[in-house]
């Protein structure tokens, strides 16, 4: 495979212009260093302040030429852009201006340097005509053809003059949009795709590549009378779907959480759980979740020693792991959104009871006892949860559920609390070492005392408490 791709793009007027500047937005990463070259005239500006608009969600949003200023900075936008021209910069050094140093995006206009993406613009056939070529690594290519994809399918779907500004995601592999126009949507970019025979989403029973599960397990919540964003539109081969937007506003803000919100949360999932959904959830075809069992856990309790401790798997750790879940009492397993936690639970000051709280990001729901989502929401791995509120939660939840054998509730939860800890601190230090993403490495201080109130708590885990204290730093935290 070549490691460039040159791709030709039509323009017939500025208005395309203006949505290709939708397109390039949404394929811009931190680190990306893109060349706009082009005759006076030929639309560099018009493409870059589109770009940049595009980002930051405001057609309005001021941006300055940087004809006489050389460098203008944008550190508000996700990702950081620096959008440079060097139209009046004499002789070919530029070391000065700090160019490609740090992780912003770079648009530069005149570049006087090979870059890594370079966009020619070149006049087309009448005044507003242009032909773009994009000449980049086939990865980055291949950001911007599906960008070009979601422009069609929102065409497709009656919303082809609607804004896009691209919404910041945290460890998920989906991408997602606002779309603004009469109203708002959100739109969801997940490509349709069979993961790799041995790929940890095909090992840990991930939904990844499959657009039915969101659908279906959205169907369930909202047939138990939860809310889940409505199906606008769909493109099931492709991979695209336009949702109801449930706005920013969460269960937990920049500085710390609503106990109240959390409260309205648990009673939320308290009721999910107590009109659990036949399976197989109806869809195309019907689904069936995956179980949560010893089998599964074995491949996520073995990431803490593969990342966290860069350490070969103790089979004595493994296989103590595997006893404590294989001995879980399973008599209330229920359908487990998996992450029900801060990030993927917002908040709808304008409704009512439980359906205030909207629910987001659960296709890789699976059957788990129903300890399972109360823990993920209790010991919030993003946020800090006070010990009185942990405690009001679990009382919440055990009294919207009379029938619920306590002890047995209370045992999953210090187990499960513990198996999701110990899964956590591993998927946190990947996502540093491996994927370049050390804002995850502030919470495990956090998740780290989670998983030591658990092992302290439950005295069937009292082996796996002393091998964390002989091999780790779990214990003293």
């Amino acid at each position: 495979m070549s490691d460039v791709a040159t791709v030709d793009i039509e323009v017939d007027s500025e208005a395309e212009m203006v949505a290709f500047g939708a397109d390039l937005a949404g394929t811009l990463r931190k680190g990306d260093r893109v060349g706009l070259v082009g005759d006076l005239g030929a639309g560099k500006s018009t493409l870059a302040r589109a770009t940049l608009r595009s980002l930051a969600g405001d057609p309005a949003f001021e941006v300055p030429s940087p004809t006489f200023t050389i460098v203008q900075d944008y550190p508000e936008l996700t990702p950081r852009v620096r959008h440079v021209d060097l139209y009046r910069v004499e002789g070919g050094d530029t070391e000065e201006l700090g160019l490609g140093e740090g992780d912003a995006a770079e648009l530069i206009e005149w570049p006087r340097e090979a870059l890594p993406v370079t966009l020619a613009i070149a006049f087309g056939p009448h005044e507003e005509a242009r032909t773009i070529t994009v000449t980049a690594p086939p990865a980055w290519a291949e950001r911007l053809r599906r960008q070009r994809e979601a422009s069609a399918f929102l065409a497709r779907a009656g919303w082809g003059e609607a804004r896009r500004q691209p919404l910041k995601t945290d460890a998920s592999t989906r991408g997602y949009a606002r779309v603004v126009g009469g109203t708002n949507a959100v739109l969801m970019d997940a490509p349709v795709f069979t993961p790799m025979p041995g790929s940890y989403p095909l090992r840990a029973r991930l939904a990844d590549g499959n657009l039915n599960a969101f659908i279906a397990v959205g169907e369930a919540l909202r047939a138990a009378g939860l809310a889940a964003p409505a199906v606008i539109a769909a493109d099931m081969k492709k991979g695209f779907l336009l949702l109801e937007d449930y706005g920013d506003d969460k269960i937990a803000g920049a500085t710390g959480i609503y106990p109240e919100r959390y409260a309205v949360a648990v009673e939320a999932i308290a009721a999910f759980h107590n009109a659990p959904p036949a399976l197989p959830l109806p869809g195309d075809p019907p689904y069936q979740p995956p179980m949560f069992d010893a089998d599964l856990s074995d491949i996520e309790v073995a990431l803490f020693p593969e990342w966290y401790l860069r350490a070969p798997l103790d089979p004595d750790y493994a296989a103590m792991w595997r006893a404590v879940i294989s001995a879980l009492p399973r008599e209330d397993d229920r359908l487990s959104l998996r992450d029900f936690h801060s990030p993927n639970l917002m908040w709808r000051a304008g409704e009512e009871g439980i359906s205030r709280i909207g629910f987001l990001d659960y296709q890789d729901a699976m059957i788990a006892p129903s300890a399972y989502d109360v823990v993920s929401l209790a010991q919030d791995a993003r946020i800090d949860v006070p010990d009185d509120v942990e405690a009001d939660l679990l009382a919440r939840y055990l009294a919207a559920r009379p029938g619920l054998d306590r002890t047995a509730f209370m045992r999953a939860y210090h187990v499960l609390g513990a198996q999701r800890a110990t899964r956590v601190l591993g998927v946190f230090r990947r996502l540093n070492d491996r994927d370049g993403k050390p804002q995850y490495l502030a919470h495990i201080p956090r998740v780290r005392r989670a998983l030591a109130k658990n092992l302290r708590a439950e005295p069937s885990l009292a082996p796996l408490a002393g091998w964390f204290a002989t091999h780790s730093d779990v214990m003293s935290a």
